[in-house]
Parts: C-alpha cells; sequence; structure tokens
C-alpha cells in the first residue's frame, strides 16, 4: 500500500479546489459563489481531478471505506471537506 503525498501543504490544496468548484458550480448552474461555499459536494470525476487519482483508485478507495461518500439515485458524490479530512487522518496514522 503506499502513502499519499502532496507537493503542497494540503491547506493550499484544499482552498485551491474550493475556489475551483465554486467557479464551477456557478458557471454550470444557478448557484452563486457563496451558496456554493455551503455545499462543497463533487462527483468522481472532480475528486480524480482535484487529488490526481484514477477513477479505479477512487472506486477501491470507496469500497475500502478509505473516503467518505454518498449516493443520489445512482450517482456517487462525495464531500471534500470529509474527504480530505479522511486522508488527513489515514496520512497521520502512518507515523
Amino acid at each position: 500500500m503506499s502513502d499519499i503525498t502532496f507537493q503542497f501543504p494540503i491547506d493550499e490544496i484544499v482552498e485551491r479546489f474550493r475556489n475551483v468548484v465554486r467557479e464551477e458550480m456557478a458557471a454550470n448552474s444557478n448557484v452563486t459563489p457563496n451558496e456554493a461555499k455551503k455545499e462543497p459536494v463533487i462527483n468522481t470525476k472532480q475528486l480524480c481531478e482535484f487529488l490526481s487519482i484514477t477513477e479505479p483508485t477512487a472506486i477501491r478507495w470507496r469500497q475500502k471505506g478509505k473516503i467518505p461518500f454518498f449516493e443520489i439515485g445512482s450517482a456517487i458524490r462525495y464531500d471534500i471537506n470529509e474527504v480530505l479530512e479522511a486522508l488527513r487522518n489515514k496520512q497521520g496514522s502512518k507515523k
């Protein structure tokens, strides 16, 4: 099993990602950037892009319970804050 490593401080990654999600939500829906701050929910493709992982990796992590997710109908969604917290906790437990 490989450890997760980031090239940037996790807080910087989180803030950059939040900004991208807000912009995308505002551009692709009737959601304003302020409303997007309240809903940090993303799909699998967005998660993979953000974490620089493949979809099979995201599926494997989901199946093994390494990252939290929820379903809306047949769609899988992630609360990015919960995912990042789970990854931080996982990383911290490897020390």
